[in-house]
């Protein structure tokens, strides 16, 4: 009886699960579907749909920032491709999109330091990936050095490179870690000033464009947010503001 009742339940979640999978394919066939008819608002919803029953991936939030950039909607353009790079930071059609649309809301892109441009060329994922396979060579390397009696030089040689993988991966998922604490937030108002204090009537130290990328540095409890933007660090209420990160 039991045994009858697990696979009811087995069949049950399989059939459920499948039926899901229909229904999310068929929302993303039309909002394909809208995009190429030019009713980008229309798209750009469905994604959003699609996002809300936890399709998150790249290629969804690639899809919604296209569609968002075509229904002149920059900021949350800007989030999505920025959110898609998260995923697949060396796609060059992200990047390029993601400068373009910056460029159309007339905010800075300056580069990232070299350093950065290394640790963010992998995600967050990949750089777990190679930590591992760092850590399960280095293992390999040091069960084999037990074994042998002989050549035991060349394979403390060969150690440097799992070594070098695991910790150049870890500094890799720190990059990724930091934007958990000092995460990355878009303009989504006009007539955002970034203030010299978290005061209201505090001396306006820079604007801010539509659409601009900007880091937290730090936060208080009355909603304030200290970012830095191009070189410069202000204060901003963060009801200007929408979280990009994590």
């Amino acid at each position: 009886m039991m045994k009858t009742v697990y696979t009811l339940a087995a069949a049950l979640l399989i059939g459920t699960a499948a039926f899901g999978q229909q229904q999310n394919g068929a929302v993303f066939e039309r909002a394909q579907a809208a995009y190429d008819d030019g009713r980008y608002g229309e798209a750009a919803a469905l994604y959003e749909e699609l996002l809300e029953r936890g399709i998150d991936n790249a290629e969804v939030h690639y899809n919604l920032a296209n569609a968002c950039f075509k229904n002149s909607e920059l900021p949350n353009a800007v989030l999505h491709y920025r959110k898609a790079a998260y995923e697949l930071p060396r796609d060059p059609d992200i990047a390029a999109n993601l400068h373009f649309a910056l460029n159309a809301a007339g905010a800075a892109d300056t580069p990232a330091p070299a350093v950065e441009r290394l640790l963010g060329s992998l995600s967050q994922a990949e750089w777990v990936l190679l930590g591992t396979a760092g850590y399960l060579l280095l293992s390999s390397l040091l069960l084999l050095l037990l074994c042998l009696k002989n050549h035991r030089r060349g394979v403390l040689r060969l150690m440097a490179v799992p070594l070098v993988l695991t910790a150049l991966a870890y500094f890799g998922w720190r990059y990724w870690q930091g934007f958990e604490q000092n995460p990355e937030w878009v303009v989504s108002k006009t007539e955002a000033t970034a203030l010299f204090g978290p005061v209201e009537g505090s001396t306006a130290h820079f604007k801010l464009p539509l659409g601009a990328l900007v880091r937290q540095k730090s936060a208080n409890s009355k909603g304030w947010i200290e970012i830095e933007y191009d070189g410069k660090e202000g204060w901003l209420k963060e009801a200007y503001i929408r979280p990009v990160s994590p």
